[in-house]
C-alpha cells in the first residue's frame, strides 16, 4: 500500500505513531509525508533569513517524531537532544556553544556546517534565543547540499525511511488576507491571528529568487498513491498553502487513490471561530474536489469542529482528544476502517477466511511464522465461532500448524474450519459436517489411474471419501502440461488446477467455496470474506456471494485487518 499524508510538522504526530504500530513488520506499506516548508517563525525564520533557504521546522519535526515512534525507549539520547532541545546562546558565543554541544553529542562531523553558518554576515544581525541546533545544521546543509540530499542524510543517520517530501523547492513566504482585506505578512503572525471577527480567507505567496515549480517527485507520489490522507494541522500555514500553491490540489483531484481529510480536535490560532463546515467551504474555494473525499470528524473534538451537513461526506468516529491530540491507535483505526470499508467485527454475522497466504504464510519461518500465529490467535481469541476458515488444505496440514498454539486436534480452537479440499467441517478438531457433492467421481478416478499407469506420478488422495488428488512435486512445465491434458480429455468433468509451488490438484468440477457458503445457509447473513485471490482463483466464487470481500496481499495485511476488526 502506498500511503501519502499531506500535513504540517505536528499534525501527523498521532497518525505516524499509529501507522507504525498498526503496520509493524509490514514492509509493503510505503508511507510518504508531503509538507510545505514555509514556516518563518522563531529560530526557523532566523535560519531562513541567514541561509536563504526554506524553513526546516516541519521537516525536522517529522524526522524526529518518526524516529521516536520506531525506536521508543531505544532512541539515541544525543540525537533526541539535537532535535528537540532549545537553547539561549549568549551574544558573541553562539558558535562556541554550538560546537561544544555537537562535541558532547558525538556529532563533530557537523562542526564545519556550524562554522560556515555563523561566518555568514547575516548571522551577526540576530540573537539566538530559544534556538534548536538542528535547525542551524539543517539549514546550512540545505544551502550547501540541497533539500533532498540533506533530508536523506539525516534519515539514514537515524535509520528511518526517507519519507518527508516537499511540495515545492521554491523559497516561498506566505501572506494571509482577512475578511476585511487586511494583509498579514508574516507566517508567525498568521498562526497566532486569533481573530474570529476578521477571519483569514485567502493566502498570497511571495517567491524569493526564481520559481522552479512543484516538486515532480511529490506529484508522482500522488499519482501512484493508494490512499491520500490530509491530516490535521494548522490550516492556513500548513494544509492550505501546500494544496493551493501552483494548483497542487489539481494533482490530488486527479489521483485515483482513496481520499480522507481529517479535521482538527481544537481551534488553531490561524482559524479561531472556524467550524468544520467553514473549513470545507474554504477547501472547496481552494479547488479541492471534496466529492471524492471522506471528511473524518472526531466525536471527542470541540463541538464546532464536529459539525456536519448533507453536502459533504462527513463521518464521525471517536478518536480521543488529549490536549488537542488524537489518540494514535483510534485515529489510525478510524482511517483504515474507511480505507477498507470495514465495520467492527460485531457488525458481521460471519467473517470467512482463506488460509494459505491469507492467515498463514506458505513455508512460514521466524518472523513470518510469528505473524501467522498471531493471526490465528486473534481469529480464535477475539472472533471465536464468528470466524470460519475455508481451505483447500487437508485438515492434517492445518492441524500441524495450529497445534503449536492449541495442541493436538485443535480441541481448544473455537473457530470453524472447512478443510480437506473445502469438503469437511471441523469444530474443536472433530468432523461435524461433510459436502457429498465434492466426492471425486468415476471420470476423475479414471483420469488419475491413467496418470499413475502412464507417468508413474506421486498421487495422494485426500479424505476418507476422496475429494482431492494431489500430484507433486512437479515442475512448472509439467504442471501446465498436466492441466492442459485434463482440459483436452475431460473438459467439463474434471477441475484440474495448479496450486502451491509444485502441486496440481484434481477435484470434483463443482468443488468451490461458494458451495460451502450456500451449504451453510449464509445467504441472508452479513458476511465478510478475506482472501488473497478474490478477483480470480480459489476465492473468486465465494467473494462474490459475501456482503463484503477484501483482497489481501499477504498475511501482514490480514494482520492489519484483524486489528481493525477487533478494535480496542
Amino acid at each position: 500500500m502506498k500511503l501519502v499524508i499531506i500535513s504540517g510538522g505536528s499534525g501527523n504526530d498521532a497518525l505516524i505513531k499509529g501507522v507504525e504500530k498498526l503496520f509493524v513488520g509490514n514492509e509493503k506499506v510505503d508511507v510518504k509525508v508531503i509538507v510545505n516548508a514555509y514556516d518563518n517563525g522563531k529560530s526557523t525564520g532566523v535560519c531562513r533569513a541567514i541561509t536563504n533557504t526554506l524553513g526546516v521546522s516541519d521537516i525536522r519535526k517529522n524526522h524526529s517524531r518518526l524516529y521516536k515512534a520506531i525506536y521508543g525507549d531505544h532512541c539515541d539520547k544525543n540525537l533526541l537532544e539535537f532535535y528537540c532541545e532549545r537553547y539561549n546562546f549568549p551574544k558573541g558565543k553562539e558558535l562556541e556553544n554550538v560546537l561544544n554541544l555537537l562535541e558532547n553529542w558525538n556529532m563533530s562531523e557537523y562542526k564545519d556546517y556550524a562554522i560556515r553558518f555563523f561566518a555568514r554576515p547575516e548571522a551577526k544581525r540576530y540573537e539566538f534565543n530559544d534556538f534548536s541546533v538542528s535547525n542551524i545544521i539543517y539549514s546550512e546543509m540545505y544551502s550547501e547540499l540541497g533539500y533532498e540530499k540533506t533530508n536523506k542524510h539525516f534519515c539514514d543517520r537515524m535509520n528511518i525511511p526517507d519519507f518527508v517530501v516537499l511540495n515545492s523547492f521554491d523559497n516561498l513566504f506566505v501572506k494571509a488576507e482577512t475578511q476585511s482585506g487586511k494583509i498579514i505578512s508574516d507566517e508567525g503572525e498568521i498562526v497566532c491571528w486569533n481573530n474570529p471577527d476578521d477571519k483569514i480567507v485567502k493566502m498570497h505567496y511571495d517567491v524569493k529568487n526564481k520559481s522552479v515549480g512543484l516538486n515532480p517527485y511529490a506529484l508522482k507520489l500522488l499519482d501512484e498513491a493508494d490512499f491520500i490522507v490530509i491530516s490535521t494541522g494548522t490550516f492556513w500555514s500548513s494544509i492550505q498553502p501546500t494544496l493551493d500553491y501552483l494548483d497542487f490540489y489539481k494533482f490530488v483531484n486527479a489521483s485515483k487513490a482513496k481520499k480522507v481529510w481529517v479535521m482538527n480536535n481544537e481551534e488553531d490560532g490561524d482559524s479561531f471561530g472556524v467550524t468544520s463546515i467553514d473549513f470545507a467551504k474554504y477547501m472547496e474555494q481552494t479547488g479541492l474536489d471534496l466529492s471524492d473525499f471522506t471528511i473524518l470528524l472526531n466525536s471527542d473534538a470541540r463541538d464546532s469542529l464536529k459539525m456536519k451537513n448533507d453536502k459533504y461526506n462527513f463521518v464521525i468516529k471517536s478518536m480521543g482528544n488529549t490536549k488537542g491530540k488524537h489518540d494514535g491507535d483510534k485515529y489510525v483505526k478510524a482511517l483504515f476502517q474507511i480505507y477498507y470499508g470495514l465495520e467492527n467485527a460485531n457488525n458481521y454475522d460471519k467473517i470467512i477466511f482463506d488460509f494459505d497466504d491469507t492467515i498463514w504464510a506458505r513455508n512460514a519461518k521466524n518472523d513470518i511464522e510469528k505473524t501467522s500465529l498471531e493471526n490465528v490467535k486473534m481469529i480464535n481469541d477475539y472472533l471465536g465461532d464468528k470466524a470460519v476458515i475455508i481451505s483447500g488444505n487437508s485438515f492434517h496440514s492445518i492441524d500441524t500448524k495450529l497445534n503449536k498454539v492449541y495442541g493436538d486436534n485443535l480441541k481448544n480452537f473455537n473457530s470453524s474450519i472447512w478443510a480437506d479440499a473445502n469438503s469437511t467441517l471441523y469444530k474443536h478438531g472433530k468432523q461435524t459436517d461433510f459436502i457429498n457433492e465434492f466426492v471425486i467421481d468415476d471420470k476423475c478416478k479414471k483420469f488419475v489411474e491413467e496418470l499413475k499407469n502412464k507417468y508413474a506420478l506421486n498421487i495422494e488422495g485426500v479424505g476418507v471419501k476422496v475429494v482431492n488428488y494431489k500430484i507433486k512435486p512437479l515442475t512448472q512445465l509439467e504442471r501446465k502440461l498436466l492441466v492442459d491434458l485434463a482440459k483436452e480429455k475431460y473438459a467439463d468433468a474434471i477441475n484440474c488446477k495448479i496450486t502451491g509451488k509444485t502441486t496440481v490438484d484434481i477435484l470434483s468440477p463443482n468443488n468451490n467455496k461458494s458451495v460451502v457458503f450456500k451449504h451453510c445457509n449464509y445467504d441472508n447473513l452479513n458476511t465478510l470474506f478475506i482472501g488473497d485471490e478474490i478477483n480470480e482463483g480459489n476465492d473468486e466464487s465465494i467473494s462474490k456471494l459475501c456482503t463484503k470481500s477484501i483482497e489481501v496481499n499477504d498475511i501482514n495485511e490480514t494482520n492489519t485487518l484483524l486489528k481493525l476488526l477487533i478494535g480496542d
